[in-house]
């Protein structure tokens, strides 16, 4: 998939840089002419949509798996969604674009991803898919289509972590041989970073004496900086690094996950990482933040992806009661 620049110098006395890739099951390697990478890439980008629109890789129709391959070439999409178009374009295969419908989308999403729910198929599956489908139409490979996403709420199902599960998580985790645990939870709670982005967490993102972190977001490549509490300034300050500058010692959530889950358990408690992201967004909301506010806050891709975290958390009202009422049709 996609291609491979190789440096002036590095192969046959190349002079400009050298393109080798694959476009519909077809090697090809040329040379481009060009001496920096910047002019290189765009020659390989529009040297492979040429292929794609009638080189021989094409041949008289051209499929989904060549379509994937340009698209990748091109758009460069983030790791998730590159994996999920190379499974595309593995199903789809040979398969000519102008042949794929809306329905074949669909019915990709419940065999690719059978075992969860319709929400996710569509983020998965279908809006991977129909991107490559319309940088096709863009390239003027196939007519435009509308491609309609599975039914599904935009409404997480998962429950905001509750302060007291919070309470046990770092009662539990309070002792010296917990500190990383306990810090990671305490992270956790007062900032809703995601868990994977809170392991890249780094001393250099870090300001203590102002009290401020610099977070980011692998989904979004926003940043953004944070005030934090006295109490994670200190606990940020007295626990020990074991990696290189990283806050934190597990390079990946499952390395979390190993530890996190028997604590649960031994607790009687549901927890995951993602569910302190729920309780900020939830908490948020119900001191009087705008949405605006709060996806700048939790670094979330825009308003309407944060609406995904609040949930509703009634207040009381005082003077409004079954009993107040009664009193009232005694008088």
């Amino acid at each position: 998939m996609g291609y491979k620049l190789l440096a002036p110098g590095t192969r046959r006395n190349n002079t400009s840089y050298i393109v080798r890739g694959t476009v519909g099951g077809i090697r090809f390697e040329e040379r481009t002419g060009q001496t920096t990478r910047e002019a290189a890439d765009r020659w390989a980008i529009e040297y492979i949509a040429g292929l794609a629109r009638g080189g021989p890789s094409a041949g008289p129709a051209l499929t989904f798996a060549a379509a994937a391959e340009a698209y990748i070439a091109a758009r460069r999409p983030r790791p998730d969604d590159l994996k999920h178009i190379v499974l595309l374009g593995k199903w789809f295969g040979d398969k000519p674009l102008s042949e794929i419908v809306g329905a074949d989308l669909i019915a990709a999403a419940h065999a690719l991803k059978p075992q969860v729910r319709d929400v996710t198929k569509n983020r998965a599956i279908i809006t991977p898919g129909s991107a490559v489908l319309h940088y096709a139409e863009e390239q003027g490979w196939c007519s435009y289509r509308r491609h309609r996403r599975l039914k599904a709420s935009r409404r997480s199902p998962r429950r905001p972590a509750s302060a007291d599960t919070m309470r046990r998580l770092l009662d539990a985790t309070a002792g010296p041989d917990d500190r990383h645990k306990h810090l990671l939870l305490a992270w956790l709670y007062e900032t809703g970073v995601r868990i994977t982005d809170s392991l890249r967490l780094h001393d250099d993102d870090l300001t203590l004496p102002a009290g401020r972190a610099r977070i980011g977001s692998s989904k979004t490549d926003d940043h953004g900086e944070i005030g934090l509490s006295p109490e994670l300034v200190a606990l940020l300050a007295t626990t020990p690094r074991t990696r290189a500058g990283k806050v934190f010692p597990w390079r990946d959530r499952h390395g979390v996950y190993r530890w996190l889950r028997p604590l649960c358990q031994a607790l009687g408690v549901i927890y995951t990482p993602h569910l302190s992201r729920h309780a900020l967004a939830t908490d948020l909301r119900a001191l009087g933040w705008d949405m605006k506010a709060i996806a700048e806050r939790g670094v979330w891709r825009d308003e309407r992806s944060a609406g995904r975290y609040t949930h509703h958390r009634a207040t009381d009202t005082p003077g409004r009661s079954v009993g107040i009422l009664r009193q009232a049709g005694r008088k």
